[in-house]
C-alpha cells in the first residue's frame, strides 16, 4: 500500500520506529491541498495550494498499526489521494486528514520532528513554517 506522509511520519527514524518495514520511497506532491496545524499537522482542500511529503510502501499490517497511532476514526479519517512525483508520474496513496478542523499552533518538539522529517526529504521548509504561521 502507498502511504503519503506530510506530517511526523516524514521523520525516517520517527517513521521507523512505528513502521519498521515501511519502505520510503521518493518524494511527491498533494496538489489541491494546504498544509495547516490544528496542535498537529493536517492538510485542507485549497485550491492553488500544494503539500509537499513523502511517499512509503507500507504492509495491511502496519496500515492497520498506524491507523491506531494515528487516532483513526476519531483523530484522523484516512483518505486515498493523488500524489505526483517531479517527473509527473502520478500515485493513489493513502493519507490522514483530521476530522475536526480548527487552528491550534504545534507544540516545539512536534515541530521540531516535522523538520527533521522535512531534512530527511529535503523538503523547502518555507510552507512548514507558513503553516505554523497560519499564513
Amino acid at each position: 500500500m502507498l502511504y503519503f506522509a506530510y506530517a511526523s511520519n516524514l521523520s525516517k527514524k520517527y517513521m521507523s520506529s512505528r513502521c519498521p518495514h515501511a519502505i520510503p520511497l521518493k518524494k511527491v506532491r498533494l496538489k489541491g491541498y494546504k498544509l495547516t496545524f490544528n496542535e498537529l499537522a493536517d492538510i485542507v482542500p485549497k485550491e492553488g495550494e500544494e503539500v509537499v511529503g513523502g511517499l512509503y510502501l507500507i504492509s495491511k499490517q502496519e496500515l492497520e498499526k498506524l491507523d491506531i497511532l494515528e487516532g483513526h476514526p476519531d483523530l484522523y479519517e484516512r483518505i486515498i489521494v493523488e500524489v505526483e512525483d517531479d517527473g509527473g508520474n502520478l500515485y493513489e496513496a493513502f493519507v490522514y486528514s483530521m476530522v475536526d478542523k480548527k487552528e491550534q499552533a504545534p507544540p516545539d518538539s512536534y515541530y521540531n520532528i516535522l523538520k527533521d522529517g522535512y531534512e530527511d526529504w529535503e523538503i523547502d521548509k518555507e510552507r512548514l513554517e507558513k503553516a505554523r504561521r497560519f499564513e
